[in-house]
């Protein structure tokens, strides 16, 4: 006698096995984000290629060093996320997600300031094209970090209540890595 096995079906009969939506959802979002910043980084390089000066105004120094501290506390960031995943309900796991927002705060905070300073030195959208393409790159880049930022302090609070389930963080985790991954890269470039 044949033996058959059964498929267990969630609703609308869809079978329970596959990649759960949460996480589908974020690498759709993803590979769309990763398109236009590489637009974005192209038109920085076909600019840069065809300009005859391209650097910051005579007066304005681009915080290299700070930037790259700043830069290790973003990919540090991203550390503590990621191991945040792995012990998923567990109160180490509750702290490790509280440091990558914290971290990820402290990011943004120092960027802040360094455009603060660098607009108050007169680097603007309006100064030169290296401004323009500058606050572009950089300003789309502390956009993302913001809302992921507001994203994770959201689900942090239902993390904490258990209402926020291990496919949820797993897709936390994609993004805020998709974030962390893409600012050395653009650091690179416009920094150097």
């Amino acid at each position: 006698m044949a033996t058959t096995q059964a498929t267990v079906s969630g609703p609308l009969g869809h079978s329970k096995k596959g990649i759960p939506s949460p996480v589908l959802g974020i690498l759709i979002f993803v590979v769309g984000e990763l398109m236009f910043f590489s637009a974005l980084v192209s038109t920085r390089i076909v600019i840069k290629a065809s300009a005859g000066i391209f650097a910051p105004p005579q007066n304005v120094k681009l915080p290299v060093l700070t930037t790259g501290f700043n830069t290790i506390v973003l990919l540090l960031s991203g550390i503590f996320m990621a191991a945040a995943g792995f012990k998923h309900g567990s109160e180490r796991s509750k702290s490790l997600f509280a440091m990558a927002i914290a971290t990820g705060v402290f990011f943004l905070g120092v960027q802040g300031y360094e455009w603060f300073n660098l607009l108050h030195y007169g680097m603007t959208m309006t100064s030169s094209v290296f401004g323009a393409t500058f606050y572009l790159l950089i300003g789309c880049h502390a956009l993302h970090v913001i809302l992921a930022v507001l994203t994770m302090l959201w689900f942090y609070r239902l993390y904490s209540k258990d209402k926020f389930g291990p496919d949820g963080m797993l897709a936390l985790q994609i993004y805020w890595s998709f974030v962390v991954l893409i600012w050395p890269v653009l650091y690179s470039l416009v920094y150097f």
